[in-house]
């Protein structure tokens, strides 16, 4: 987001989470090699660093700090290899970088680890496994958990529950609204403010990143952070949690959800949409410089843009629900959720795809509609090898204006389909006859192998 209860007793969580003690000694293997002191130390949201003393005759070959971080949707994982040494005793210490632009593992991600040890003759010893949160060591943190939601934090406790509160009824809104329900554990880790923040953020780019304030984001598929209250930790705390619901409900194994609806989705889980919000969109429509939807697939790259980005996803999702009801709503979810595309999925449940719906909204504002391009009927080609499941394939696109005085963005392929066609159908040709001179000759050198052979 940019811009009557049972309560827990907090948790004080040692040593600022940023020092996991284990047991003091816990021998890895049979006599050869002997462990202790195996701990885990967090000194900021950038780093963990892994340690343990070892005792094994001949010193050790090779060490390995073996970590994965769990996740409702699937566990990643990785390895450091720190110095060995040949001596008797020696102190192994494993530094894993966790925001260096090249890795990102966001503050509240559960670890497992264990250690790998081979001795001086070759033999592997394995550690138990060992599980803990990463916590930002700057600040001594406390837990409360409520049925799915924990949230972790440091400055105050009438916050926390704010936001413990603002999650729940996110969820409980969302699992209504979408038909879906949440079945994994959920962590909000809330900072103070941005400024405590650092270092926990994956920033998006310098400039956007210092003319917009981020209230927080969902950072992995069931944690989420709030970096600012934007006037309200708990409002930070629905939208991100609205993040979370619009996966469980729409997400399968190919994302198929455009921003405009993820983020629409997002500011209607908020009690109010906000002042900043309700601004843009009016504007807009006053300007006649409303986005095209099929221009909202990816957030939008500049800052002067984002409250009009939020508020026309946001009255976009509004019109469609109050317009035509929850259970329509909750069906296109359905058919996302199952791999439709979003126009096939808005065109069986409502009858009108991503231009049709835009025109819907824009008549119902007083707004004139506009045409649009006819889209191209797909040629069928040859698919590529699509990329393994959990690698993200979307790319995020920047946002254009259309209206009345603007020329509308044009529908990707639709000016070029007879082109494109014509240059599909003279391939084709030319790869066929190409087909047919190479059997041919081969099928020549074929017969004259075979006549040897005789």
């Amino acid at each position: 987001m940019t811009q009557a209860r049972r309560w827990f007793a907090p948790v004080f969580v040692a040593a600022l989470f940023a020092l996991v003690t284990l047991p003091a000694s816990s021998p890895a293997s049979a006599a050869t090699v002997e462990t202790s002191g195996d701990a885990v130390s967090m000194p900021d949201a950038a780093s963990i660093t892994f340690a343990l003393r070892v005792q094994a005759a001949g010193g050790l070959r090779e060490a390995v700090l073996n970590y994965r971080v769990l996740g409702p949707a699937g566990n990643v994982g990785g390895s450091v290899r720190p110095e060995v040494h040949t001596t008797p005793t020696q102190e192994l210490r494993a530094t894993l970088a966790t925001n260096d632009g090249q890795r990102f593992i966001p503050v509240g991600s559960t670890f497992v680890y264990t250690w790998a040890l081979t001795d001086a003759d070759g033999e592997v010893h394995t550690t138990e496994e060992r599980t803990f949160v990463f916590l930002d060591g700057r600040y001594q943190w406390q837990a409360m958990t409520e049925d799915l939601v924990t949230v972790y934090w440091y400055h105050s406790d009438s916050s926390a529950r704010d936001v413990l509160l603002g999650s729940i009824a996110a969820v409980r809104l969302n699992e209504d609204l979408l038909r879906t329900t949440l079945t994994y554990p959920v962590a909000v880790v809330l900072y103070r403010n941005s400024g405590d923040a650092a270092g926990a953020q994956n920033g998006r780019g310098g400039t956007y990143d210092e003319e917009t304030i981020t209230g927080g984001a969902r950072v992995a598929t069931a944690l989420v952070h709030i970096y600012h209250p934007l006037g309200s930790y708990a409002e930070v705390a629905r939208h991100e949690i609205g993040h979370i619901m619009t996966k469980v409900a729409g997400v399968g194994a190919f994302p198929t959800m455009p921003s405009w609806l993820d983020e629409g989705v997002a500011v209607y889980s908020q009690a109010d949409p906000g002042a900043g919000y309700r601004s843009g969109v009016d504007q807009a429509i006053r300007a006649n410089d409303t986005f095209r939807l099929r221009s909202l697939q990816g957030p939008v790259n500049e800052s002067s843009l984002v409250n009009k980005f939020y508020g026309l996803s946001w009255a976009t999702v509004d019109f469609l629900i109050e317009t035509y009801g929850r259970e329509s709503f909750a069906d296109m979810f359905a058919l996302l959720k199952s791999g439709e595309s979003i126009d096939v999925a808005l065109t069986r449940t409502y009858g009108f795809d991503q231009d049709g719906l835009y025109n819907e909204w824009r008549e119902s504002v007083g707004l004139a509609r506009l045409e649009f391009a006819a889209l191209a009927t797909p040629i069928p080609q040859a698919e590529a090898t699509r990329a393994p499941l959990g690698i993200p394939t979307s790319s995020a696109g920047g946002a254009a204006s259309d209206g009345t005085a603007s020329t509308p963005a044009p529908v990707d392929g639709a000016p070029v389909a007879t082109a494109e066609g014509s240059s599909n159908t003279m391939t084709a040709v030319i790869i066929g006859v190409v087909t047919l001179l190479l059997a041919g000759g081969l099928g020549g050198v074929g017969l004259k192998m075979m006549r040897r052979k005789a």
